[in-house]
């Protein structure tokens, strides 16, 4: 399986160069739920988390990550665990129940984790994946399964997302922005002056779905990666520029 080191300014460029890597380089591979994929073993680096986090290509709109943002907090999980086990708006795992519920680590919730933070740590660990509940399951297991917060100095914090299966095309636009989204709050709500200086996630399966391949199939028969900033645009709408070709949104910042 190939492996693929992504570095990209922003969460859009960073989903534009990805699926572009998958679609080029990854190896055909059938799970044992039958469902094909392209993969491969990605590290992704995301130096600014807040600008542009959504590339227009997408399969879905706004409102879908706007969803997931409310899904990714201490209120959604109270609500969940509020549920009894026969209801029907239940399902096979729940990042926020995980997050904020969950934990055999040193600090063994999010809360917990960031209010501890102190620099030079690698305690800071977050495990969403229970062995006795998911590895007896045949499938909808969680694949986010681990995180780590790491202060780099009094202001600012470093990410780690740790993915088992990650669906590239249709799960990274929306949770990586409700991810960053989640953590924020975090961060407001214990009064804390901290920004997201970087993020940098890992998928040990960073698939594209058989099913959806023909959607990308068509995206980058209309479209290439802008060479300055990698991010998907429209192939009629680059300009040539001092330093060559550029989309709109590069010529604007020059």
């Amino acid at each position: 399986m190939e492996a693929v080191l992504i570095k990209a300014n922003t969460i859009a460029s960073a989903w534009s160069q990805l699926i572009h890597e998958i679609y080029e380089k990854g190896e055909e591979h059938e799970p044992d739920y039958k469902t094909k994929t392209k993969r491969v073993h990605a590290t992704i680096y995301i130096k600014d988390v807040n600008e542009r986090q959504v590339s227009p290509a997408v399969p879905f709109g706004e409102n879908l990550i706007k969803k997931y943002k409310e899904e990714l907090t201490e209120e959604y999980a109270e609500w969940y665990v509020s549920l009894t086990d026969d209801d029907k708006r239940k399902f096979d795992y729940c990042y926020a129940k995980q997050l904020f519920r969950y934990g055999e680590t040193a600090y063994n919730t999010l809360h917990a984790n960031v209010s501890n933070l102190r620099p030079g740590s690698r305690r800071h660990v977050g495990v969403l994946w229970e062995n006795e509940v998911h590895i007896p399951k045949f499938e909808d297991q969680p694949c986010w399964i681990a995180y780590k917060v790491e202060l780099l100095n009094e202001t600012q914090v470093r990410i780690y997302l740790l993915y088992r299966s990650w669906d590239a095309f249709g799960g990274f636009p929306a949770n990586i922005p409700a991810i960053v989204e989640g953590f924020k709050k975090v961060f407001r709500e214990q009064d804390l002056h901290y920004e997201i200086e970087s993020l940098i996630a890992t998928g040990w399966d960073t698939h594209i779905y058989d099913t959806d391949l023909q959607s990308v199939e068509k995206i980058f028969k209309n479209n290439s990666l802008c060479p300055l900033c990698k991010c998907i645009t429209p192939k009629h709408s680059f300009i040539q520029t001092t330093k060559g070709k550029a989309c709109p949104e590069c010529k604007k910042s020059m």
